[in-house]
């Protein structure tokens, strides 16, 4: 499976942005609002920085902001200059920072440090922000970020869909990145595929099972947001959650992440009603890095993930024909052997392909029964021979495997499934003119080798396993 995307969009537009803003109100010590002052907001990490001018009212806003650290400034004639810093703005973050003037020199400078909660009264919607730091320090099988959505009040944990299974029509439930989450969990109670998924402003939900189609890398994530209720109008469509995902930018500074995850086969024990330990060997290795292009104009950010698994296949105990049965001698079942030919067009059949006369009512197996004679039945000895079998039958008697427990059970944990899964991003970041423009390209390749070989009931051709204990898995990350 190959999927890619390609997000462009200009940070002032507002619908189902991963953006945040900035307003207040300038006032002086007295309360009076103060007309045509100059607000210059200044991106503390990517030096790129904005101005407006209050209005009549003496307000200010800066309605799209990318994530980020920000400190503003405010200058009007009479009165001492104005800088607050430590702002941070999250996914949707709408953060009021009102400003009191004093009376004063130009000299003098006022200076405010920001770094408190911050409690949105800007809007009613409800849900949480998780940042790079909790999503990458939280040890993740399989490193999707949807496994941390139900950190969330509101949220169930679990799904009732399984993964790959047959739903509607003969439409799977496909996994977005090898065996990953697609997210279709329960939120406040709605359906499991109502509810939306945000990368970087677009949409990004898959169009059949309304799970995520796009699993950015984790060391390349931001932070994202998960809605739970009272959204603003800009979130509409879904009745369910909201899962807005930001993915990081470039800054002034070049900084990047190595990482290498491992399991192996060696740190598992073998499953108690198993005869072998069954092949777990999964190696998650990638990393991300990104910087200026143009110092305080232009940034870039890109991401790589690599995902190599090579699982067993526990078939468990199962009953499989014995060897005497692979050539047709059925002793071992000819309890089973009983009735008789119900049809003189049955018996006509049977004669045809056995070479040998067979009555109409004669017994299939008698102990001790002959082709012919008094005790006559149709198979003697309880042995169909080969030359009787249908075409069906004789291709796919191969394809049971010989039995290694007893005479008729077999089991095995030698049928290995790999799993191939590519995927990386590129963000690139412009201060320009016209605003603050971003685009954001992701592409992927997941890929899964068949099974080669398969075991089950031989009327459904069903393959039943049992998954391996997970015991243990390392990684190592590097910082730069």
């Amino acid at each position: 499976m190959i999927a890619a995307i390609l997000l462009f969009h200009c940070l002032p537009a507002r619908s189902q942005t991963a953006n945040g803003s900035i307003l207040g109100t300038v006032k002086d010590a007295t309360g009076a609002v103060v007309p045509n002052g100059s607000v210059v907001l200044r991106d503390v990490d990517k030096g790129t920085q904005q101005t407006v001018q209050t209005n009549s009212d003496g307000a200010y806003v800066f309605p799209s902001l990318p994530l980020g650290h920000y400190e503003i400034g405010v200058t009007v004639p009479g009165f001492r200059p104005y800088r607050r810093t430590g702002l941070t703005i999250d996914v949707g973050t709408k953060l009021q920072a009102d400003v009191t003037l004093e009376i004063g020199e130009q000299s003098e400078e006022l200076t405010v440090s920001d770094t408190g909660i911050h409690v949105e009264t800007e809007s009613s919607q409800m849900g949480d922000v998780l940042d790079s730091v909790k999503i990458t320090e939280v040890p993740l099988n399989g490193r999707a970020f949807t496994d941390l959505l139900n950190l969330q009040p509101g949220v169930i944990p679990v799904s009732t869909g399984q993964q790959n299974q047959i739903i509607m029509a003969g439409l799977t439930n496909t996994p977005p990145s090898g065996d990953a989450n697609p997210g279709n969990q329960s939120i406040n109670g709605q359906k499991e595929n109502a509810n939306g998924f945000v990368v970087n402003g677009s949409n990004v939900e898959e169009a059949v099972n309304m799970g995520v189609a796009v699993l950015p890398n984790l060391d390349s994530i931001s932070e994202f947001r998960i809605l739970t209720n009272n959204f603003d109008a800009e979130y509409g469509n879904y009745s369910g959650g909201q899962i807005i995902v930001a993915t990081k930018s470039g800054t002034n500074q070049l900084h990047g992440t190595a990482f290498d995850f491992v399991r192996n086969t060696v740190f598992d024990a073998t499953p108690f009603f198993s005869l072998e330990r069954p092949r777990f060997d999964q190696n998650q290795f990638g990393g991300a890095v990104g910087g200026p292009i143009k110092h305080d104009k232009l940034f870039w950010y890109a991401d790589y993930q690599g995902s190599r698994t090579t699982q067993g296949l526990d078939t468990g105990v199962q009953s499989v024909p014995s060897l005497a049965d692979h050539s047709g001698n059925l002793s071992d079942l000819a309890s089973s052997l009983t009735g008789a030919v119900s049809t003189t067009y049955l018996a006509n059949v049977l004669t045809n392909e056995l070479g040998y006369t067979v009555s109409r009512n004669e017994p299939y197996y008698n102990p001790g029964c002959a082709s012919t004679g008094v005790n006559a039945c149709v198979f003697p000895g309880a042995v169909i021979p080969k030359s009787a079998w249908s075409a069906p039958a004789a291709f796919l008697m191969p394809y049971f495997p010989s039995p290694n427990i007893g005479t008729s059970q077999f089991d095995s944990a030698s049928l290995n499934q790999a799993v191939r899964d590519d995927k990386g991003g590129v963000r690139v970041d412009a201060n320009t003119r016209w605003g603050n423009l971003s685009g954001y390209y992701f592409a992927q390749f997941y890929g899964a080798s068949s099974v080669n070989g398969s075991v089950g009931n031989p009327a459904f051709g069903q393959i039943v396993g049992v998954a391996p204990p997970r015991v243990l898995q390392m990684g190592a990350k590097f910082f730069f």
